[in-house]
């Protein structure tokens, strides 16, 4: 008899365990649900965000007119949507950049970018390098938009770039080279979120 009751213990202690068991993977299989579920919607949402942040940036681009333009000459680009943060200082985040070829010296390629970028709607904030041989203008737009164009001379940054490459060391020559000879070489900056690059 007192094994029976024993054995009857025994039976209903193992199903009561049976059932904690399946308690218990079922929240577990609940939490890996919920756990994916959440981990789908935030990459959605950052997707979303991120192809937002393209469209803006390419129409931005576009405002400008010289991907339509066929004097500038597209060279290499780099247009992102995701926003990416310097990993060395968390307050800068790098630019989508567009770079080009224009046959016109550097002053009448400055001058008419600085034309496009205005009239696509951005106010001049600076040019931080002025008297340089290098032009650099930033502009801002009334959402907190940044635009950055940098033109050179290409005969001048190809003389240099030659110089050291096969030299070692710049020539007098090329220091001699009209800054603003033509063709120009042309860098499009965009950054929705600041102008620290």
């Amino acid at each position: 008899m007192v094994k029976k009751s024993l054995k009857v213990l025994s039976k209903q202690q193992h199903l009561k365990r049976h059932k904690q068991h399946k308690i218990l993977i079922r929240a577990i299989l609940f939490f890996f649900v919920v756990l994916l579920a959440t981990l789908g919607v935030l990459t959605i949402a950052v997707r979303a965000n991120n192809d937002a942040r393209l469209y803006r940036i390419n129409q931005i681009y576009a405002s400008l007119g010289i991907d339509t333009n066929d004097k500038y000459i597209l060279q290499r680009q780099n247009v992102f949507g995701d926003k990416r943060v310097y990993s060395y200082d968390k307050g800068r985040t790098y630019s989508s950049e567009k770079d080009y070829i224009r046959a016109a010296s550097v002053d009448a390629t400055a001058k008419e970018l600085d034309t496009a970028v205005k009239a696509a709607g951005f106010s001049f904030i600076g040019q931080p390098y002025a008297g340089s041989t290098e032009t650099q203008y930033h502009y801002k737009s009334a959402k907190g938009e940044y635009v950055r164009i940098t033109v050179t001379s290409k005969l001048r940054d190809d003389a240099f770039q030659n110089s050291l490459l096969m030299d070692g060391k710049f020539s007098d020559a090329d220091f001699k080279i009209d800054p603003n000879a033509g063709p120009s070489n042309v860098v499009i900056k965009v950054n929705l979120d600041d102008n620290n690059e």
